[in-house]
């Protein structure tokens, strides 16, 4: 089935990243209404060849990009994302400031009636950029674009986490997808 919405747009702080043990996020919060979200992973492949002929195929992960077009990303979450400092609605940009590392969360809808989710487990944003017009005599919305660059965890190598509620085994996990970062052991653990 084909997705066809966008909607739940979240975000946690990452908190601590062991390189063994859990990672760990802070609570998970509102992003901004979502209008567009494109998130491609970089792939690159090699062929060995020998005898006149390709023996082996090598495939490496590399950074997913997320290009997000939001109606208007609030100014305290634009600045705890960026890691710069806001004071009475002001936000002075800083250009030392280095943004946290996070996760963000979105939902999918599918024509089926079925829900696509997603985790993208740890990455940075980047300053977004911004556009004004002048009016006219036809409205005209003016949104917000940003870019975050995600790469994999360091506790577990996970980059993205996927579930799809078309699939019944999901089913029962569905509702505590958004409640946290979703730690995807549980899923060996039977349900009780």
């Amino acid at each position: 089935m084909a997705i066809v919405g966008l909607r739940n747009l979240v975000y946690a702080p990452l908190l601590t990243d062991p390189s063994e043990g859990k990672a760990t996020y802070g609570a998970v919060k509102p992003f901004a209404p979502a209008i567009t979200a494109g998130v491609e992973t970089a792939q690159e492949s090699a062929t060995q060849y020998a005898d006149n002929g390709p023996i082996d195929v090598m495939t490496q992960i590399g950074e997913t990009t997320l290009s997000l077009t939001v109606d208007e990303i609030p100014m305290e979450v634009l600045a705890e994302i960026l890691g710069q400092e806001i004071k009475k609605g002001v936000i002075a940009y800083k250009q030392s400031a280095v943004g946290p590392y996070l996760a963000l969360g979105f939902t999918g809808n599918k024509s089926d009636g079925n829900e696509r989710v997603v985790w993208l487990t740890k990455g940075r944003f980047s300053i977004p950029s911004d556009e004004w017009n002048t009016k006219t005599d036809s409205p005209e919305f003016q949104n917000q674009e940003i870019e975050g660059t995600f790469i994999r965890r360091d506790a577990d190598e996970v980059f993205k986490i996927v579930g799809d509620t078309a699939v019944a085994e999901f089913a029962p996990y569905r509702e505590e997808f958004f409640e946290e970062v979703f730690d995807y052991t549980k899923l060996d653990t039977p349900i009780v």
